[in-house]
């Protein structure tokens, strides 16, 4: 039983009374802001202490969660090298330390050698991500940078390895970077202090330790991006919206410049102005740009223009636009140009030779998989790359049922061989089936959900469901990546618990017009999705009335508080993990992380009709006494860069205030160390998927009762 004597904590009340628009708020919890009081920290050492003595009848089926996650941890084998210049780059895991460290050795063969060793950098042993790894042509230089807090601030280093010391440091919020040819300048994205995203270019002339910014962005709703084309022999500076996150490796821009990477003291030459008002991404190949452009419809198409003179009147189609056929990425080997397509949730790889005949099509035989061409290093900003000069190209595909695989097509002769597949202790892949399973949302729309079970598992039973459903992102099942973690979620598979992914409009799975059917004055689409996903599953037969868990983070945590308040009586529980809990309160307030480019996806609360649609569905806003939520668990993270520890807080003071008993379902942990995306390593990330899952596992155990 559990230990009643201690209820759940609350916080002081500091009413603070809003009129905007002839609407009055009030919010008690405006103080949890400032993080100095030590009431904050009192207030949020009590919810830690709640949540651990409102769970600790789950001790023993924690402790039995974590060992089958640590167990599931892949073997260390020998993935495929990142191959730049003469050398090729791996990473070396030590028995006992808490990162693999990278190492190098040369393509022509001899000793490898020690590039960057994380467990040696101070802090690392607490919280380490990797931003990049770019080492330069010729291998002189290496270009990393990392964070030890989880706020996302990025700090840029750049190594000499003729001597192995570093020889210069940005402690900036650096982003993406890349090298000229000249093997000496470095150019990367910066934010500015007060900006919340990248809108400086800066060059780094790396012999002589100058760096200058030589681009900035000024308006607020755009950022900037760098890059290098695969050919190795241009550099594309693409200007951006912030808002649109539809294509997170090929984003398209307003505005496109470019620069010889032979020529890195050049003039950026704009080939791309946003007056067009169309989205572009270029890419080089041989004489001619490529340019994937969205002029014709929301599905793009692909067309090459002479380098000298890019306009539109120049435009040569090769890939014509396609009405539910996205053509997401282009990727350009010496010989043949490669895109990834994409019809409903199936992607593939078309390939072509230099007259546009289709030379290869390759998919891969599951209904719903991540599909991803190249190498990466694996940082935050790193970016995959494959060899140019080649016929092979180099590709990984991941599912729900499909460990991490990495395999080689020959494009030549139409074969393909794997390099690499990641092994797990103990997974028997064909004791899972994966599907997409479609509902029909309140106008009629078809709604398609990605769902992993069990072959033996009873029906109907119970279902978490994972949503995000904001900004045109996609959310593809992937067997290590978040949000299918597998190496834990096979935990709740073999306790008869299916899992799915809820592809909900205003994601970007189904394109660009999927996205746009939820934002602003349309956005509780994604809500209504959701709702009538949860109503399907129970009709078809698949999901228990009483055993739907909804589940989503950042974003995604704010649509399904905002969902269970909309339907209280239809989710068996909640797990929001670090949610945007406040969507009024942050769109109000412009210092806000995102608030100002977010108002594209929410609408602008400063305009009166807006402001009455988003209070709403307003998850803090739409808290009363005689509306009762389903059991909820929320995380948060102190330093958290995205969402800030304080708008999880306040949701949860303020639905304690509203609740009968200070609402004692409600159980909320507030992380001290890492950001945004929890743990980055260690014990952490079992024990974190492990708590969430036996609170979760309690609950419909106790529904069933």
């Amino acid at each position: 039983m559990r230990d009643k004597r201690l209820p759940p904590p609350l916080p002081r009340a500091q009413p603070r009374i809003r009129v905007l628009h002839d609407d009055v708020t009030m919010d008690p919890y405006l103080w949890l802001r400032d993080r100095e009081n030590p009431e904050v920290g009192a207030y949020l050492e009590a919810e830690n202490s709640y949540a651990e003595q409102a769970t600790a009848h789950l001790t023993g089926l924690k402790a039995e969660l974590i060992a089958e996650i640590e167990g599931r941890q892949p073997d260390e084998g020998a993935s495929p090298a990142l191959q730049v210049g003469p050398f090729e780059y791996f990473q070396r895991h030590q028995k006992g330390l808490s990162h693999p460290a990278w190492w190098r050795r040369p393509v022509s063969g001899g000793s490898p050698e020690l590039v960057l060793d994380p467990n040696t950098i101070a802090g690392a042993e607490v919280f380490y991500s990797l931003g990049v790894f770019e080492p330069s042509d010729d291998g002189r230089y290496v270009a990393f940078s990392f964070d030890l807090i989880g706020d996302e601030r990025y700090e840029l280093t750049v190594r000499d390895m003729a001597g192995g010391s570093d020889v210069w440091r940005d402690a900036g919020r650096a982003g993406r970077v890349v090298w000229a040819a000249d093997n000496h300048t470095l150019f990367f994205t910066r934010e500015r202090i007060d900006r919340r995203h990248h809108d400086q270019i800066v060059r780094l002339d790396v012999e002589v330790g100058n760096s200058e910014v030589v681009f900035q962005e000024a308006n607020e709703r755009l950022a900037v991006l760098v890059r290098r084309s695969n050919s190795g022999a241009w550099l594309f500076l693409d200007v951006v919206t912030t808002s649109d996150n539809s294509s997170a490796v090929q984003r398209g821009a307003a505005e496109v410049w470019c620069l010889p990477a032979d020529e890195p003291e050049g003039t950026w030459r704009r080939i791309v102005r946003r007056e067009l008002g169309h989205k572009i991404y270029a890419e080089h190949w041989g004489d001619r740009f490529l340019f994937r452009v969205n002029d014709a419809g929301p599905d793009w198409r692909l067309v090459c223009a002479p380098i000298d003179d890019p306009s539109p009147s120049c435009w040569e189609q090769i890939v014509p636009h396609r009405a539910g056929i996205t053509l997401e990425e282009v990727h350009v080997l010496e010989q043949h140009l490669v895109v990834l397509e994409r019809d409903g949730l199936r992607a593939r790889l078309v390939s072509r030779n230099g007259s546009g005949r289709v030379e290869a099509t390759i998919c891969h035989d599951e209904p719903s998989y991540t599909l991803r061409v190249g190498l990466s290093a694996g940082g935050h900003y790193s970016v995959a790359r494959h060899p140019f000069r080649s016929s092979k190209l180099i590709y990984s595909v991941s599912s729900f049922v499909t460990p991490d695989t990495v395999l080689e097509h020959d494009l030549s002769d139409d074969r393909s061989a794997v390099l690499y597949q990641a092994s797990v202790p103990s997974y028997d892949p064909a004791q899972y089936a994966a599907t997409v399973v479609i509902a029909e949302a309140e106008d009629g729309v078809q709604v398609p959900i990605s769902m992993v079970a069990r072959r033996d598992r009873m029906t109907p039973g119970p279902v978490v469901l994972n949503v995000y459903g904001c900004y045109g992102t996609s959310r593809w099942p992937s067997f290590f990546a978040w949000p299918s973690f597998m190496t834990a979620r096979l935990s709740l598979l073999d306790r008869g618990v299916a899992f799915g992914i809820v592809h909900t409009r205003g994601g970007g799975e189904l394109g660009r017009l999927w996205h746009e059917a939820a934002t602003r004055d349309r956005k509780l689409v994604t809500h209504t999705d959701l709702i009538a996903v949860a109503e399907g599953l129970v009709a078809q037969g698949i999901a228990t009335r009483d055993g739907i868990i909804i589940e989503g983070a950042s974003a995604g945590g704010g649509v399904v508080l905002a969902t269970a308040g909309l339907r209280p009586d239809l989710f068996r529980c909640v797990i929001a993990e670090v949610p945007l809990a406040d969507i009024l309160d942050t769109e109000l307030d412009f210092t806000m992380p995102y608030a100002l480019i977010e108002t594209v996806e929410y609408g602008d609360p400063h305009i009166a009709h807006e402001y009455r649609y988003l209070r709403s569905y307003d998850p803090y806003y739409n808290l009363s006494a005689d509306r009762p939520l389903p059991p909820t668990y929320v995380d948060a993270a102190l330093d958290d860069g995205q969402v800030l520890y304080y708008q999880p807080a306040r949701y949860v003071a303020q639905r304690r205030s509203c609740a009968i008993h200070r609402d004692p379902e409600l159980v909320f942990r507030m992380r001290k160390a890492g950001g945004h995306s929890g743990a980055s390593h260690g014990p952490g990330v079992a024990e974190e998927a492990a708590f969430r899952m036996a609170w979760a596992l309690d609950q419909l155990r106790r529904s069933s009762r």
